[in-house]
């Protein structure tokens, strides 16, 4: 049986809007502090989604449906990650279903309980507790409590608060470690570390942000200072972005880590965000036996689309297209390499539809 069509994104946007709240613990983040959110009217001017997309992405999401857990999670790589269960219900967020409702609404709730039973006691939202991807795992956690606070029920939606609460503070408490001047402003591996990589720092920035949008405090010094190290990773011999900041060549998925987070936090299509989109367009990612393809892809996606003109009409169906074109007879995404393929099927297939959804703007990370 085919699911129920997702709600329209309009609907969707304005929902979202409507349903943010201060949060009971931390002060409201006045607008003035952050970039513009989100808009109602963005959501006014829809853009056509082809139909081989849509049939793309409703296969990728019901095969993820089938194969969730019990227990809200999915099959992966080793440890209990809360990364995967957040990617994939960002993925099922992205093309417009709602938790509690609908076909998908189940699988929405249950990988959000997931992530909620996870978080540690001081605020960590890591299944794997403090590794090296604990910081990974607790922003793109952070970043789906966020994006699904104004969807879930009253009964979710206060333990998401509770949650944000303690995760934005163990974020900022991060990002203040004493650290060498090149690296401060920015995120590494654990809570603890000394220096910091463009790749953390995207998503505690994405976390952030998306905590901002629905009421969180989130002082303006720390969304300056994260701003400031992605800008020291701009390449100083040429476009595109380094994985640490003056240091290293550029690549694809640093580059498309940069842009989006500029982008999101207010500055938009700067020099070095537009060189690194000519870097992009001249460095395209299409082969998903590269290194970190999806990876490149989430990111790569957002920022064209951010950058829009030539960077999103010449560099955007090329990304889209490779994608296609590799989704298995199953729905999923079967080919990864290194890491992704130890990550499992329900990260690749999650990521390359998060990636293959930006055209809906759904969710308000993807919206300009």
């Amino acid at each position: 049986m085919k699911p129920s069509m997702p709600i329209r994104r309009r609907s969707f946007v304005r929902m979202i809007a409507m349903t943010a709240a201060t949060f009971g613990v931390v002060a409201p983040l006045p607008m003035s502090q952050v970039a513009t959110p989100p808009s109602v009217q963005a959501a006014d001017d829809d853009e056509k989604v082809p139909a081989k997309v849509e049939s793309a992405v409703d296969k990728a999401l019901a095969w993820l449906a089938k194969n969730q857990k019990p227990d809200g999670s999915w099959p992966q790589g080793q440890g209990a990650s809360t990364a995967v269960p957040a990617l994939a219900a960002k993925a099922f967020l992205a093309r417009g279903h709602i938790p509690g409702q609908g076909p998908y609404g189940d699988n929405i709730n249950k990988a959000i309980d997931y992530v909620l039973e996870k978080q540690q006691p001081d605020g960590l939202l890591s299944g794997n507790g403090y590794g090296n991807a604990s910081m990974y795992e607790h922003g793109i956690s952070c970043a789906m409590l966020g994006e699904a606070f104004g969807m879930v029920d009253d009964a979710r939606k206060n333990k998401i608060e509770k949650a944000l609460a303690k995760a934005v503070k163990l974020t900022l408490d991060a990002q203040a470690v004493k650290k060498d001047p090149v690296h401060q402003g920015g995120w590494r591996y654990q809570r603890t570390s000394p220096d910091s990589d463009i790749s953390v720092t995207g998503w505690q920035l994405m976390a952030l942000r998306a905590a901002a949008n629905c009421g969180a405090y989130v002082p303006k010094a720390a969304l300056e200072s994260g701003r400031e190290y992605v800008r020291r990773c701009a390449f100083r011999g040429g476009p595109g972005f380094t994985y640490q900041a003056q240091q290293g060549p550029p690549g694809p998925a640093r580059t498309g880590t940069a842009i989006v987070s500029l982008e999101m936090l207010g500055e938009h299509a700067s020099k070095e965000a537009k060189a690194g989109g000519d870097f992009l367009l001249d460095n395209p990612i299409t082969n998903p036996n590269e290194g970190f393809y999806y990876y490149s892809v989430y990111y790569i996606a957002q920022a064209m689309y951010h950058l829009g003109d030539k960077y999103y009409e010449q560099g955007y169906p090329k990304l889209r297209d490779s994608l296609l074109a590799n989704q298995g007879p199953e729905g999923t995404w079967p080919v990864g390499s290194g890491q992704e393929q130890e990550a499992g099927e329900a990260y690749r297939t999650s990521m390359a539809v998060l990636a293959l959804c930006v055209p809906y703007r759904y969710l308000p990370l993807f919206q300009k």
